[in-house]
């Protein structure tokens, strides 16, 4: 609920029956809102597009009704965009309203320029789909009634149910009101930041979830040609146009960073070509964080067209949304995305990058590496690397709370002698080597690996969605948290 203003004191001395109808009726509230320079929730179409409506304004005891007469009136609408909603007047009326919006399928939005908070942030919960961009603010605090705030009330006393009972019936985390309870008082605001976003569910997906599939699907088509070293342009061609669509910086004036290498198997020069972009950190841009992945595999063989869905075109798609991700949440350190190049040629893409780094090897802080993690029959996903760099540990197992998936952590030790190490048996080898930080997502192999048969219809896409959301939940945290991490070696 707002914070109640002076407009009350007027109102006590006029009596109780006064005060009633103002804070319990429509006419009441709009009243007491105008006189508080506040305005009632209001909807408005924009550009002939009858499926989005726009809403700004404080929720009132109205709002329930106009909800259900303009989506009554307009039962095209997909999409609620909030573009200044910074409170409820009447939660009982706001519960129930965004049900209503819950019950019809409707996704939330809020733009960039978009001031959410209080019961304006419940109602953003109830989107179906929930999506925010970057810039956009979005609040929480604890409620209050005329007398008493939440937090005068024990923990089990029946008053929270209301609020339980509608955080259980949008599938948001019973811990998620607590959080609010204890973030800030009822007349303050905390602004939430893309971690907590995460730890209570805020957004159903930090990315456009549709195009890491189609771009782990393009880069698996037969038209790729397995995407040999020397023959994958039109791989590097996609993975360009993210970079030119996100605007990443380059060193040097270009994104291709070439490079000749000695095919182990044929003894001939060969060439490769590495893509390499960054986005400079918003706080400490001066230190670096690698995201790589690489984009190459086996090509055709002996006739047979070697696609390398899960073997790396899972990464490649990931790395690429990755890209999205921090360009619409900035990070705080300076970011590199690495597509790597003849990876499995005997890694030399991310050697060579290692050996001429665009900027000093002492300030890349840890490098993430994805290699095969687009299908396991166990629903399990490894984390390499722990074993040498404990200091991250805590936080991505911070990260994995809230997954289904089971996350291990190994493969990593050289002393164990039932699994392999995958210290340098990918793009992670060459940061291993030059003892910088670096960590793995993969997957233990399948039975399609290195096989004509690692084709997209393999790939599981509800695992490989879960997978790249860990990822990205782990990055950003640890991007956050990076200075406590390293201060822990």
């Amino acid at each position: 609920m707002k914070k109640i203003g002076l407009v009350l004191l007027a109102l006590i001395s006029l009596g109780f029956a006064c005060i009633v109808l103002t804070f319990t009726t429509a006419i009441g509230q709009k009243f007491y809102l105008s006189m508080e320079g506040e305005e009632t929730a209001s909807f408005i179409f924009k550009d002939n597009d009858k499926s989005t409506v726009y809403m700004k304004g404080v929720i009132y005891a109205g709002t329930l009704d106009d909800i259900k007469f303009l989506l009554s009136e307009n039962p095209q609408i997909t999409k609620l965009v909030l573009e200044d909603v910074p409170g409820s007047i009447d939660d009982e009326v706001n519960l129930a309203a965004s049900l209503e919006i819950y019950h019809r399928g409707i996704a939330t939005h809020i733009p960039a320029d978009g001031f959410v908070a209080s019961g304006g942030t419940d109602m953003f919960l109830a989107g179906v789909k929930r999506t925010i961009e970057a810039g956009a603010k979005l609040g929480v605090h604890s409620w209050a009634g005329l007398t008493q705030t939440a937090t005068d009330f024990e923990v089990s006393d029946e008053v929270h149910q209301p609020y339980l009972d509608y955080y259980q019936d949008i599938n948001i985390p019973e811990s998620f009101y607590r959080y609010t309870l204890e973030a800030a008082p009822a007349d303050g605001i905390h602004w939430m930041n893309v971690q907590e976003m995460q730890q209570y569910n805020v957004l159903t997906s930090f990315i456009d979830t549709n195009e890491l599939i189609s771009n782990l699907e393009i880069l698996a088509d037969d038209k790729m040609k397995g995407r040999a070293t020397g023959h994958n342009e039109a791989a590097q061609s996609l993975i360009l146009a993210q970079f030119n669509r996100y605007k990443l910086k380059p060193f040097n004036d270009n994104y291709k960073q070439t490079f000749s290498f000695t095919d182990e198997k044929t003894k001939l020069t060969r060439n490769g070509t590495n893509l390499i972009g960054y986005i400079s950190g918003s706080e400490t841009p001066e230190e670096y964080i690698v995201i790589g992945a690489h984009y190459d595999h086996l090509g055709v063989v002996e006739g047979k067209i070697f696609n390398g869905a899960d073997d790396n075109a899972s990464g490649t798609s990931a790395l690429l949304s990755l890209i999205e991700y921090f360009s619409n949440f900035p990070p705080k350190h300076s970011v590199i995305f690495a597509a790597f190049d003849a990876e499995e040629l005997g890694i030399h893409g991310s050697r060579f990058f290692v050996e001429n780094s665009p900027v000093d090897l002492k300030q890349i802080k840890v490098a993430f590496n994805f290699d095969m993690i687009g299908r396991n029959s166990n629903n399990e996903i490894y984390i390499v690397g722990t074993n040498y760099y404990s200091a991250f540990k805590n936080t991505l197992e911070m990260s994995s709370k809230y997954t289904n998936l089971t996350v291990s952590y190994g493969h990593d030790n050289p002393d164990d002698k039932e699994k392999q190490n995958w210290m340098e048996s990918s793009d992670n080898a060459p940061f291993f080597l030059k003892k910088i930080p670096n960590i793995t997502f993969s997957e233990e192999d399948h039975p399609d690996y290195h096989k004509e048969t690692d084709e997209f219809s393999g790939i599981d896409q509800v695992y490989y969605k879960k997978v790249v959301h860990l990822i990205i939940k782990s990055i950003s945290r640890i991007d956050a948290n990076l200075q406590k991490i390293t201060l822990q070696k």
